[in-house]
């Protein structure tokens, strides 16, 4: 358990890191999407590099040992790369509003679920707990209220959609499932309703 909180720990720190310089800072989109954009090429770079070069493989071990997944210690892309990946398409494809609290549900909601469901969740569905995903959507209802410009509906159900996504058991990685996921029902429903 101590590893993972570690490991959640680093993911919570840039996850929301990314949404939280975007909603106050005054970088205009244009120049967000290329700095994400050329952050995931570095980040996939040396992701995909330490399954070809032994020194960042060992870098890897030692920074991370632990840490990573069965599938990311197989050579697969780690949750970092996901986190840059994630977060560039939905700055890129969304407005400013919906991208941030679409990362933020990813930072913040994903992180709760899993550290609470792995240490106290008792009903699981699939590889998940449903005191884990109720717990992430609690988080999501809180984040929600801090973007009162956001109309009820389409806040509330992009929270829904978060932990719907996070709870299925896809073989996409969650910090691209459920920023893209939830995004894109939230600015459904703003393409809807307003």
């Amino acid at each position: 358990m101590r590893q993972e909180i570690i490991r959640k720990a680093i993911h919570l720190s840039i996850s929301s890191f990314i949404p939280l310089a975007y909603l106050f800072s005054n970088i205009p989109k244009f120049w967000m999407v290329i700095l994400l954009g050329i952050a995931s090429i570095a980040i996939v770079i040396i992701d995909l590099g330490r399954n070809h070069y032994k020194w960042l493989s060992k870098t890897f071990e030692i920074l991370f040992n632990g840490m990573l997944r069965s599938h990311e210690l197989a050579g697969k892309l780690t949750g970092a790369s996901y986190v840059f990946i994630g977060s560039f398409i939905s700055v890129l494809i969304f407005p400013k509003d919906i991208a941030i609290l679409a990362l933020l549900f990813t930072a913040f909601g994903d992180t709760a679920a899993a550290l609470y469901g792995r240490k106290f969740g008792k009903l699981r569905i699939w590889d998940k707990t449903w005191e884990g995903s109720i717990v992430g959507l609690i988080v999501c209802f809180i984040i929600v209220m801090f973007f009162p410009q956001i109309p009820n509906l389409i806040k509330f159900s992009g929270a829904f959609a978060a932990m719907f996504i996070e709870l299925l058991p896809i073989k996409v990685d969650d910090n691209l499932r459920i920023p893209l996921f939830s995004g894109i029902v939230m600015y459904s429903l703003s393409i809807l309703f307003i």
